[in-house]
């Protein structure tokens, strides 16, 4: 990794694999997923979007136990390969020397671990992630023609958490949409049943609510389907609905900072009061020193406004300065 590389890091209690997987496929990126989990360490290789290569720390998802797992080797054959294998060789190089795999099955085998190392690492929950975005990667990686749309899909189908379907589905009032393109791509992601049936509502914008409630499919079965379709790109957020809710979020922010304010109001004036009974008009003359000692950042924010009288603060006319000021604010009515 380069200097001029970007690493980004966080937990697995902020997000979710299958929408990391999302932002790297989304953006046709190249970089390294490394995933820390329950004492395991999984690495996921992507190459302009794709997934292309994929190792794991766990024992039990190295190439002789998936062999020996999906019955292609037996106990025996498992035994003497691991008996014969140093740091300097690779398993499936003593695989094919034993003849317990033809040298043309190799490569399959390996598509196959990583496979499944991609499929078991989008169910953790808790742990790290570290993305490391690369334009290129390591020497040694080699690159294999996985399906990646379809082997996201098939990871999502398999995840039994509702926390982490949640999650991914954000709320049941989100409008979602077909990407441009979709029905066609459908075909080439070869979808099954009740995914066809879930991607036929979006002839137009739907809530995930709504969906839910057209659908044969149970709720739960309903919202993973919406949330693997969002991993792959099949679905989108609806721009028009993304407006909406940014007004509405801008709005419930200035309600709750016109709120804090009034606060504020209230308590100084009940100080101002008790102040003035005390000395009088040299309120008056407080006031104005405390004004003196507010920082000079603050002070523009405050234009337009007298604080001597009570020091009550005017909303709309603070929001005003704020934007004024260049902040990033947006007033909503």
């Amino acid at each position: 990794m380069s200097e001029d590389d970007l690493s980004i890091q966080g937990t697995l209690a902020e997000t979710t694999v299958p929408d990391l997987f999302r932002s790297l496929v989304r953006s046709s990126e190249t970089g390294i997923v490394s995933l820390d989990a329950v004492g395991r360490n999984d690495v996921i290789y992507f190459q302009e979007g794709k997934i292309i290569a994929a190792m794991s720390s766990d024992p039990d998802m190295g190439l002789a136990e998936i062999l020996l797992r999906s019955g292609d080797i037996d106990l025996q054959q498992y035994n003497n390969a691991m008996e014969r294998v140093v740091v300097a060789r690779r398993i499936g190089a003593v695989l094919v020397e034993l003849g317990y795999l033809d040298p043309d099955e190799l490569v399959p085998a390996v598509e196959r671990q990583a496979n499944s190392i991609v499929l078991n690492a989008m169910a953790y929950r808790t742990g790290g992630y570290t993305v490391e975005f690369t334009s290129s990667l390591p020497d040694g990686i080699i690159a294999l023609p996985l399906a990646t749309e379809r082997l996201i899909l098939d990871g999502v189908r398999r995840i039994e958490y509702w926390s982490l379907i949640f999650r991914g589905i954000g709320r049941l009032d989100r409008t979602l949409e077909a990407v441009p393109g979709a029905e066609m791509r459908s075909y080439s992601l070869e979808l099954n049943d009740d995914e066809s049936h879930i991607l036929s509502f979006f002839t137009e914008p739907q809530t995930v609510e709504s969906v839910c409630a057209r659908s044969y499919l149970s709720n739960f079965l309903t919202c993973r389907t919406l949330w693997g379709m969002l991993a792959v790109n099949l679905l989108q957020d609806n721009a028009e609905a993304d407006a909406i809710d940014e007004k509405r979020a801008a709005q419930q922010n200035e309600y709750e900072l016109e709120a804090e304010i009034e606060r504020y109001n209230t308590v100084f004036e009940k100080v101002f009061s008790i102040v003035f009974q005390k000395v009088g008009d040299h309120v008056y003359d407080f006031m104005d020193r405390v004004v003196l000692h507010l920082s000079p950042e603050t002070l523009p924010y405050l234009s337009g406004m007298s604080l001597v009288n009570e020091a009550r603060v005017d909303v709309d006319q603070l929001l005003n300065n704020v934007v004024a000021s260049g902040s990033h604010v947006t007033r909503s009515r």
